[in-house]
């Protein structure tokens, strides 16, 4: 399809605002290498010299990418321009369209879960048009009590779901490429009768509006594969998570504007909070099992990006659209779990070099492949640039320079070095990091009433991120290193809690954080001071490392900073109808707590047992289960029915009892005799 057909506007226009993002970008970088080869010492080696220029562009470029896509967002948020190219339906349009709405989970907190889907089918039911959804639930759930959780919530929530919005569940027992093999399976098997899936994450939340909004958009585009709802972060209690909340709610929109600005009808997929035609994904997201062996090798764990690409590459278009509001997920709680989370993507995001080179794929597609891979790879070439800078200046302390060859000369050889253009080029770059915050902020102050302590928070958030800069430039260069090393990453479920981070374990994740800004700190001021006060915000961020993700990681801190008015945001203030319905739930569903788990529970609740054992017939064939296993598995079960011993059952062999309907039968009957 030609690009005109699918945005229904000029395709000159994409192209100048293009030009204008990129042709800036290149501009920029252009006259700031001009001026760092100026500045770089005249006495430098040739090989010094080419590696701080070819490091000096990639840092660069990156920062100017980020300013001036920031720049024209906030241009468009002022002027309070749209995305232009899509169709915008009326909100009392009657759908003539099915839509399920995909809930995958691993491992997650059932309880948070069915409170979520419960919120928003009660939200949809308010819209009017309830009839046009159905809920799945679809869960990739390896732990077997967990398993069981599900299917107690599932039907508990069966029972309080609002509308006339069918609640679905099934469970893999083999989760074949995670998330996106997920999806797949929901889309062969049921996929067939629904136009659109509306697909979110184990935390997310989306008023029932907003489904409604993105549902009219879909039927109104028949050309659109892919519409993407930006999510705003809310519901942190540590101090971490909600300073990334404001953060988001700050900065976000005009990142958001400035990326649907460029992007226009060719934006990316982040995995969750979009409605996808199913038509679309079908026909074009057959993911491909990368060759070679983890982590470059195997089933492509970044597959968001990929479905946006091929997508796009069959005729799509793919809009993110920052003008949809009510999409809400939650933050990692802590630094240390927000890097846990950091090195799947960054594994994800090194196979899409793989993929970077597939054909006939979108010019702007492979854009944000390089924008992916280029997130994780500036890391390790800031630290690059760092090291480098800081072994030249300590060689000239080591080798001091020449003035007076032996080659006789009349004058002296003085080296060169420019420091008042050192000092503009990093206070060029600390404005350009900082400049789109100041922005944001403003727009902040146009777009809410109640604003809060916005200020102040703005700058200790600036004054934090400063300071946690490093120790994620840390963390990003070490996965960097494990993935081209050939270290492959586990899918483990995300830590969504409050739990804060301990002191043993910060020691010994930010043990060698520490030592090096240490280190770096004592050689920089006993050899060369002036480089000292320069590398000061890097190594203070490094020895600071154990103590800030401690302390950002408690709720108590969080709470502290709350009431003492930083970091809030709007949303706790006047909390959104959709939050206050997902609290309603969860305190509904917070019943039963002292319940018996997993098999206990399937063999004392006829109900629930009789459930259980129809569920089996749905989800599919059992895995492969070692016999002596389930006699092991027997034998404790055997002994808990007759002697009320404690089954103190493995993993395996909860998982061997819960895949037997005879066994669970027949237990459930003899405890019920006696």
């Amino acid at each position: 399809m030609r690009a005109e057909i699918l945005y229904n506007l000029n395709p000159k226009l994409i192209y100048r605002r293009r030009l204008k993002v990129f042709g800036l970008m290149f501009v920029s970088t252009l006259l700031a290498t001009i001026k760092w080869i100026y500045v770089i010492p005249t006495d430098s080696s040739l090989l010094t010299k080419s590696l701080m220029i070819a490091l000096f562009i990639m840092t660069f470029a990156w920062i100017s990418l980020f300013f001036w896509s920031s720049i024209f967002g906030f241009l468009e948020l002022v002027r309070k321009r749209g995305v232009p190219g899509i169709v915008w339906p009326d909100k009392n349009k009657k759908l003539q369209t099915k839509t399920a709405i995909l809930m995958p989970v691993y491992n997650e907190s059932s309880r948070d879960v069915f409170a979520g889907l419960l919120a928003m089918a009660d939200d949809l039911a308010e819209t009017g048009q309830s009839e046009a959804y159905d809920m799945f639930v679809l869960s990739d759930t390896t732990n077997p009590q967990v398993w069981v959780e599900e299917e107690r919530f599932w039907l508990e929530a069966k029972r309080k779901i609002k509308g006339s919005i069918n609640l679905y569940y099934r469970r893999r027992s083999k989760n074949t490429a995670r998330k996106s093999g997920n999806i797949e399976d929901f889309c062969n098997k049921w996929g067939a009768g629904y136009d659109f899936m509306i697909v979110l994450d184990a935390d997310s939340l989306m008023s029932g509006e907003t489904m409604l909004r993105m549902s009219q958009l879909m039927e109104a585009n028949p050309h659109t594969g892919i519409i993407q709802a930006p999510p705003m972060t809310v519901g942190g209690t540590s101090f971490f998570a909600r300073m990334q909340q404001f953060a988001g709610k700050v900065y976000g929109p005009i990142v958001a504007a400035g990326l649907a600005y460029w992007q226009v009808g060719d934006s990316n997929y982040w995995g969750h909070n979009a409605i996808i035609r199913v038509k679309a994904f079908k026909e074009c997201c057959g993911l491909p099992v990368l060759s070679g062996k983890a982590p470059f090798g195997g089933h492509i764990l970044s597959h968001d990006f990929v479905e946006a690409a091929l997508i796009r590459r069959g005729g799509w278009a793919a809009w993110l659209l920052p003008e949809l509001k009510g999409s809400y997920e939650g933050p990692p709680p802590t630094m240390i779990d927000f890097s846990c989370r950091d090195r799947r993507w960054c594994q994800g995001n090194m196979q899409h070099l793989k993929v970077l080179i597939s054909k006939h794929l979108h010019p702007v597609s492979r854009i944000h492949f390089i924008i992916g891979i280029m997130s994780y790879l500036s890391s390790p070439i800031w630290l690059c640039f760092l090291l480098v800078g800081l072994m030249a200046a300590l060689g000239r302390v080591v080798f001091p320079p020449v003035y007076f060859p032996e080659v006789h000369t009349l004058f002296p050889t003085w080296p060169i070095f420019d420091k008042i253009g050192t000092i503009s080029l990093f206070v060029l770059s600390m404005a350009m990091l900082v400049l789109p915050k100041i922005l944001g902020l403003i727009v902040y102050y146009m777009q809410n009433k109640k604003t809060g302590g916005a200020l102040k928070s703005t700058l200790l958030e600036i004054i934090i991120s400063a300071l946690s800069a490093p120790i994620m430039m840390m963390f990003q260069s070490k996965f960097v290193l494990e993935i081209f090393t050939g270290h492959a990453v586990g899918w483990n479920a995300q830590n969504r809690g409050g739990k804060g981070t301990s002191w043993r374990e910060a020691v010994s994740r930010h043990f060698w954080h520490t030592l090096l800004g240490l280190l770096t700190a004592v050689v920089t001021y006993l050899y060369t001071q002036q480089l000292f006060w320069w590398m000061l915000p890097i190594t203070l961020g490094l020895m600071l490392s154990i103590p800030i993700s401690v302390l950002t990681s408690r709720e108590s801190t969080g709470l502290s900073a709350k009431k003492h008015n930083f970091f809030v945001i709007p949303e706790e203030i006047d909390v959104p109808q959709i939050m206050r319905k997902e609290e309603k739930y969860a305190e509904l569903l917070n019943r039963d707590e002292n319940l018996p788990q997993g098999v206990e529970l399937i063999i004392t609740d006829r109900l629930m047992n009789a459930l259980h054992i129809y569920m089996l017939e749905v989800n599919g064939p059992a895995p492969e289960i070692s016999q002596q296993v389930l006699e092991t598995a027997q034998i404790k079960l055997e002994n808990y029915i007759n002697h009320r011993r404690e089954m103190d059952l493995t993993r395996d062999e909860e998982i061997a009892l819960l895949y037997n309907p005879e066994i669970l039968e027949k237990a459930a009957i003899s405890l019920l005799l006696q």
